[in-house]
């Protein structure tokens, strides 16, 4: 396969800048996703791979070959869109074969293919069906085979299972995800749903503004986020943050009706700044809800409460400021209780409230 590759990527459409010197290597044989929110780049960073776009500045490299003035057809790279555009007057088989006869390749050889290729997605009894014939996953997938049969160096997929309704997202995504490993191909994934790049991604790449905000693995990403914004993105619910006053001779974050002694770990980070405002970030399931609060334990309101079958989440007043905490399913609490809140000291973020970023941490 292929190793993809984009150094100081510019796109700009009038005074509008969409991708915004972006530098991101997409390692060989491994899904990388690109994840953020609407306007955020990510879909043009993509279609400026595929040759749908023509940059403004930078280089785009597929297998160490630079490809900016090389047409679409022959980057060697399939893309599968939202949409699925597909043909609506053609077969599932005439869709999925399309690409190979566009190349010319022998009859013969394309009935064998598109045979194999169907049969792997589950729609090999499906292939005389046309579009309208054909559920949303079922599209999907053909969609898929079309990609798939050209044996392309490179996947490029732009949000490919929006259009499906939940539970065959979950489904489709795990197919896919699978489905990418047994073929090793380079794979480059947009999606703005947090949920569905974790689970798929090998690599996250959080976009904002056109510029990368983090790149790393799920778990690092979600577990130490580079800044505010990554914080609050990643993670369903979003990460709590209550913004506090520093204290240093006591070592303590203060808020109104609030007061948490810091961890040891961040004693450097906050001495080397001594910062006058400090944001704190804790997620809530890092957030232990007691219902008998104990003598000098975090008090909080319940604002509401939302039973979600596995559990319940809730969303508290404490230090002026609504936070989200998950509580397990039979809790029993109305609006207006009062409730002991426990934080998680390995689980607490900090951040500076002006630039946004982590604070460091031993």
């Amino acid at each position: 396969m292929a190793e993809v590759r984009v150094e100081n990527l510019l796109k700009a459409f009038g005074d509008v800048i969409a991708v915004n010197e972006v530098s991101l290597t997409f390692e060989d044989g491994d899904m990388t996703v690109l994840v953020g929110p609407s306007g955020c780049g990510k879909t043009t960073l993509l279609r400026s791979i595929a040759g749908l776009e023509d940059v403004s500045a930078g280089s785009i490299y597929i297998g160490g070959q630079e490809v900016n003035r090389m047409p679409p057809w022959d980057r060697n790279t399939a893309m599968v869109f939202q949409s699925y555009a597909l043909y609506p007057h053609m077969t599932a088989f005439n869709n999925v074969a399309f690409p190979l006869r566009a190349r010319r390749v022998e009859r013969s050889g394309i009935r064998s293919r598109v045979q194999r290729v169907g049969e792997s997605l589950g729609i090999g009894k499906l292939l005389h069906r046309k579009p309208r014939e054909l559920s949303g996953g079922q599209m999907q997938r053909v969609a898929l085979g079309r990609a798939i049969v050209r044996k392309p160096e490179v996947f490029l997929m732009d949000e490919p299972l929006s259009n499906l309704d939940a539970k065959l997202r979950v489904q489709m995504r795990a197919e896919l995800k699978r489905l990418q490993k047994d073929l090793g191909i380079t794979t480059v994934y947009v999606t703005h749903d947090q949920a569905e790049a974790m689970t798929m991604a090998d690599k996250l790449v959080v976009m904002q503004g056109g510029r990368i905000q983090q790149v790393g693995g799920p778990e690092e990403v979600y577990l130490y986020p580079a800044n505010m914004f990554v914080a609050g993105f990643i993670g369903s619910p979003a990460m709590n943050f209550i913004h506090c006053s520093y204290h240093p001779d006591e070592f303590t974050l203060r808020a109104p009706s609030f007061q948490y002694p810091l961890p040891s770990r961040y004693a450097d980070s906050l001495a080397s700044i001594a910062p006058d405002q400090v944001v704190l970030g804790i997620r809530p399931e890092d957030l232990v809800v007691n219902l008998d609060p104990e003598p000098g334990a975090t008090l909080a309101q319940v604002y509401v409460t939302e039973p979600l079958g596995k559990e319940t989440l809730l969303t508290l007043e404490l230090a002026a400021t609504m936070v989200k905490a998950v509580a397990p399913p039979q809790i029993e609490l109305g609006i207006g209780d009062e409730v002991g809140v426990v934080f998680d000291d390995d689980a607490v973020r900090l951040f500076d409230p002006e630039t946004e970023k982590a604070l460091p941490a031993a």
